[in-house]
């Protein structure tokens, strides 16, 4: 095992099997904060099973050999606590807060949920009929569809990110529980995994725990071989009746592994990254085109894109349109100014 002491209280181990284990030590507080990150998302689903890595987000909360469902609920909210889970394109991540005396339960729970789950065939059904609804309202979100369409558009050759989180309706009604079993013990291994706890925590208790916990399997199960993608250069337009039209831009930026990415932050932050942003003050609080607009840059691990919204009513789409190009344009050509740019140094800091 290797422990190094990073800045401001932050120490860094790399334990036997391979997990990463992050640990911020915050002395006055009363609580603590643990998240394990998985590095499987849905660019990781097979074709015919997209949305398997939602799924098991979902089947991870369903009980263990050990414990129920209700009994992992009963046990959160007895601590004072609450858990929860989120998938996204690269990664899984199952997140939990409890006072400060809580941190063992909570650490058990995480990993007992994360390296053994029951995958009920009973919970399996249920289940499934819950993320099939969730799909039904993602497909009725015009705002989440438009976005959908968007990231299914922006990369070259069908790219495994253009897959939906929550996969379609056809591939989660084919989903097996030997499927679940097999891609959770495929991706599912320590060494495809960083635990972070932050508050009331001592670094070698949380790593003494967290090297008791989690498996020490041979490490190597996971071989996902992930392909960077191209952006694509093109213009799509989808009609639905709907009393507002959604506008996308995506612009190349850089990705999770380059240090420009803080300084993309930055400029994000003074084209459309809050309420004093560029976009905000002229397209909202001006010119009163639109409620939301915004900015956002999202790194993935081969590539970036610099993503633009607005939603608008349907006679202002050239206008606005014209308007959020111009102000992109203008930041490329003209920089920032000195007062833009400490503004967003504080909001970020």
């Amino acid at each position: 095992m290797k422990t190094s002491h990073l800045d401001r209280g932050l120490s860094e181990a790399i334990l036997d099997n391979g997990m990463r284990v992050l640990v911020e030590e915050v002395p006055h507080s009363r609580s603590i904060s643990a998240g394990l990150w998985v590095r499987v998302g849905s660019r990781d689903d097979p074709t015919d099973r997209s949305g398997i890595s939602h799924f098991i987000e979902h089947m991870l909360f369903k009980g263990t050999p050990t414990r129920s469902a209700r009994e992992i609920s009963r046990q959160i909210d007895a601590l004072g606590g609450q858990i929860n889970g989120a998938t996204g394109k690269e990664s899984t991540f199952y997140y939990a807060e409890a006072p400060a005396s809580g941190l063992r339960e909570v650490l058990e729970i995480i990993s007992d949920i994360t390296q053994h789950p029951e995958f009920s065939s009973v919970e399996l059904e249920r289940e499934r009929g819950v993320v099939l609804e969730e799909i039904r309202g993602r497909d009725d979100d015009p705002e989440q569809q438009a976005y959908d369409l968007f990231t299914a558009g922006l990369w070259q050759d069908y790219h495994p990110l253009t897959r939906p989180v929550l996969g379609e309706r056809e591939t989660i009604e084919g989903v097996s529980r030997s499927d679940l079993a097999s891609f959770h013990e495929r991706f599912y291994t320590p060494d495809n995994m960083i635990l972070v706890v932050c508050g009331a925590a001592h670094t070698e208790s949380v790593i003494a725990l967290a090297s008791q916990m989690f498996d020490a399997d041979p490490l190597g199960r996971n071989s996902s071989q992930r392909q960077a993608p191209m952006l694509r250069s093109d213009h799509n337009t989808h009609a639905r009746d709907t009393g507002q039209t959604h506008i996308y831009i995506g612009l190349p930026a850089p990705d999770a592994r380059n240090d420009d990415r803080f300084a993309a932050e930055v400029v994000n932050a003074i084209l459309g990254g809050g309420m004093s942003s560029r976009l905000f003050v002229h397209v909202r609080e001006e010119l009163g085109l639109a409620y939301a607009v915004s900015s956002s840059v999202l790194s993935y691990s081969e590539a970036g894109v610099w993503l633009t919204y607005a939603g608008i009513a349907p006679e202002n789409v050239e206008r606005t349109l014209d308007i959020l190009l111009e102000e992109i344009n203008t930041l490329r050509r003209d920089g920032v100014r000195q007062d833009e740019l400490d503004l967003a140094r504080a909001k970020l800091r």
